[in-house]
């Protein structure tokens, strides 16, 4: 969490006025649940509309591996049903994560993109196309 922070307030630095720097709160959610293929990570609301996950692990040998969130559902089976592919890198249309992470990833998650609100999100995943399965998701 520590590499996070000093890495959050390194951005905050660059983009803050030259009268002073401001202080940005982020809320830790939970650790990413590995279920496949060694995904890890701390989530954390940045903002209402940026997710972060911070350590993040994947061994690369997915296919069609994409970030998705839910705001409906109230199980895994559910919260699957109602994925929103969230576009990664931010600005793209979304790439396939193909890199292999070993726990010092760090992924900003741009939610505006597909309208969804961080006091919305019920689940987040690394979710794999190919299979329709989670390889790592955090219930919120």
């Amino acid at each position: 969490m520590n590499k996070f922070l000093v890495l959050l307030c390194l951005a905050v630095s660059a983009l803050s006025s030259p009268q002073g720097g401001r202080q940005v709160d982020v809320t830790y959610v939970g650790d990413l649940t590995d279920t496949e293929h060694d995904v890890g990570g701390k989530v954390y609301i940045l903002d209402q509309d940026t997710l972060v996950i911070d350590d993040f692990s994947y061994d690369g040998n997915g296919f069609g591996v994409y970030i998705n969130v839910a705001t409906k559902g109230r199980n895994l089976r559910t919260y699957g049903k109602n994925r929103i592919d969230v576009p990664y890198p931010s600005g793209s249309e979304g790439e396939p994560i193909e890199d292999k992470y070993t726990g010092d990833g760090q992924l900003v998650i741009d939610l505006k993109q597909v309208g969804v609100k961080a006091r919305d999100v019920k689940w987040l995943s690394v979710w794999c196309t190919v299979f329709e399965m989670s390889f790592g998701h955090l219930e919120f």
